[in-house]
């Protein structure tokens, strides 16, 4: 009981986590005034002077964005956009015909025109800049726009092998929310008896961003999952009953070196089929190649944390150590791969091991008419 309190007590201090870090540059008196005048010289005879993308006379042959679309806007962190004006576009999986301006702004300057970007939205909607690297296990604060395949490769105890594989879709909804469908295939191979598979339990969630802070790098959300038994219980592939699941989810930035943790309580409606469970994520993140482009490498440790009651046979605490990887594939950074391998630390376990990973597509945000 006294590690569960200490899973408890270090996630309740990474969500009421204030502490003051690097972020966004915001703008006021003097630097907007420069900010503004930046972006008159070196962008607005392409992006315009209110930064919808009406360019004439430029050749400029692509279509230009509309920066007063938030979801445009908010979509890229300060860091991509810095990569862009400096190095033009092609250094971000972007058009040619975005030149590079390193040897007309200065570092500072360009900070400055980025952030100026950045006014043409004037809704409230969360920064990239808190769009922190997907973990393996740990559920991301940040809403997205995603469509994610996971594997799951496990040996339990009794020498059973547990495959799962997953499809999940995230769409945002509007500034600050998400909805969420995960759809399972999972394969049991005892070690005597048929192997079999079909599709798991169902799973739909919400999810919305309750608080956010670019300027401490710092966001916090508040969700629900619906898990709905419709793999086979009698086959053990699905738990049987219909659960609810409440959670947080939390991630902070310290410059690089990023913090996420997430917090679930887990309700089946029939407890005699499947236990009660709390389950608790830490992710910790740091990227070790290729820093700030779209093919970053990032080095992953996460702690997974999971309490059983309910049941005749509970297993009251497991916890397991996941170090692993997770790697841009192209340059725009909208494909991203992680592989990680899962071993526990606690007598009690489900799994002697578990292979685990995703390869995602972040789909770019669709608007409907002009």
């Amino acid at each position: 009981m006294n590690r569960t309190s200490l899973i408890f007590a270090g996630l309740g201090l990474l969500t009421l986590g204030v502490s003051v870090g690097w972020g966004a540059t915001r703008l006021m008196g003097k630097e907007r005034e420069e900010a503004k005048e930046l972006y008159t010289d070196a962008c607005a005879s392409c992006h315009g002077d209110n930064g919808k993308g009406q360019a004439s006379g430029t050749g400029v042959t692509v279509e230009l964005p509309d920066f007063t679309w938030c979801a445009f806007n908010s979509d890229e962190s300060d860091r991509d956009w810095s990569l862009v004006v400096a190095e033009g576009g092609p250094a971000a999986g972007r058009s040619e015909q975005m030149p590079s301006f390193r040897g007309v702004l200065t570092e500072e300057q360009i900070k400055l025109v980025v952030a100026y970007v950045r006014t043409f939205c004037t809704e409230d909607w969360p920064s990239a800049d808190l769009n922190f690297p997907r973990p393996l296990v740990t559920e991301k604060a940040y809403p997205e726009n995603e469509i994610v395949f996971t594997w799951n490769f496990a040996r339990t105890p009794t020498k059973q092998r547990d495959t799962q594989f997953g499809w999940s879709f995230e769409k945002r909804i509007g500034a600050r929310g998400q909805i969420e469908l995960n759809i399972p295939f999972n394969i049991r191979d005892p070690k005597e008896g048929a192997t079999v598979g079909g599709v798991g339990d169902l799973e739909a969630g919400a999810k919305y961003v309750l608080y956010d802070n670019p300027e401490t790098l710092y966001i916090l959300s508040g969700g629900l999952e619906l898990g709905i038994p419709t793999g086979s219980f009698r086959r053990e592939l699905g738990e049987g009953t219909t659960t609810l699941a409440p959670f947080l989810a939390t991630g902070k930035a310290w410059g690089d070196f990023v913090a996420q943790g997430s917090l679930k309580f887990e309700y089946p409606f029939v407890t005699r089929r499947a236990p009660k469970g709390v389950f608790y994520n830490l992710a910790l993140s740091y990227p070790i190649f290729d820093q700030g482009r779209g093919t970053e490498t990032q080095a992953l440790m996460e702690f997974n944390g999971k309490s059983e009651w309910g049941t005749q046979s509970p297993k009251h605490f497991q916890l397991y150590l996941t170090p692993g990887f997770r790697k841009g594939l192209n340059a725009a950074g909208n494909w991203a791969i992680g592989f990680g391998v899962q071993v526990p630390v606690t007598r009690e376990r489900e799994a002697n091991y578990r292979v685990l990973g995703y390869l995602l597509y972040e789909l770019p945000p669709f608007r409907f008419g002009p």
